[in-house]
């Protein structure tokens, strides 16, 4: 089990890319500069959470993934001459993020155990039907995101939001549903051996 500390250093290097992105963008106004320290950062965060042996949030590992490829991608493109397709790669790469994280948690929900809500203690068809409504969630941000790429910041921030907020929550109202049945239960026992030795209660 994590200790609070743990789990709060987790929270730090999970979205230490994005802060790291978001910082140098402000700052110089260099977007393929920002890009590259992004990138930086998502390697040290995947190789952090490997040696841990740890797993990421699943929304922030597809924002992760797509900080650690897209800079290199579109660099690379442009490099090897491909410039009209570098420039439409460049004009989609905010909107692209929640593609990266709807690919992420497709691969999540149909290759592991535990789905794109990432719990292992939900029941299969619980883990299945929220991971599923997470998705939907990410495609549908994903097509408006797609739908206004001159202002595609929008969507991507509320579809996040959406996304990190709808899963705390619906792990929190798991928790409070097997918490609620573990007091339950030893009540429903204790009643009934009271009422086999005639006591009223």
């Amino acid at each position: 089990m994590k200790s609070h500390q743990q789990q709060w250093l987790q929270d730090i290097f999970e979205g230490l890319p994005s802060v790291a992105f978001l910082l140098v963008w402000r700052q110089s106004g260099d977007l393929e500069l920002a890009g590259w320290c992004g990138a930086l950062f998502a390697l040290i965060s995947f190789l952090l959470f490997y040696m841990v042996k740890s797993k990421m949030n699943p929304v922030l590992l597809g924002v992760n993934l797509h900080l650690l490829i897209v800079t290199p991608l579109i660099v690379g493109t442009f490099q090897l001459g491909f410039t009209d397709l570098g420039t439409l790669l460049a004009a989609y790469a905010h909107s692209a993020v929640l593609l990266s994280v709807f690919v992420a948690g497709l691969c999540l929900t149909v290759f592991t155990k535990h789905g794109f809500i990432g719990s292992a203690g939900l029941p299969a068809l619980q883990n299945r039907l929220y991971s599923l409504l997470m998705l939907a969630a990410a495609a549908s941000g994903m097509m408006w995101a797609m739908s206004t790429p001159e202002s595609s910041l929008v969507p991507v921030i509320v579809t996040l939001t959406a996304l990190i907020g709808g899963r705390r929550f619906l792990l929190a109202r798991q928790k409070d549903n097997s918490g609620a049945s573990a007091i339950a239960l030893p009540a429903v026992l204790a009643d009934g051996e009271l009422s086999g030795t005639g006591i009223e209660v």
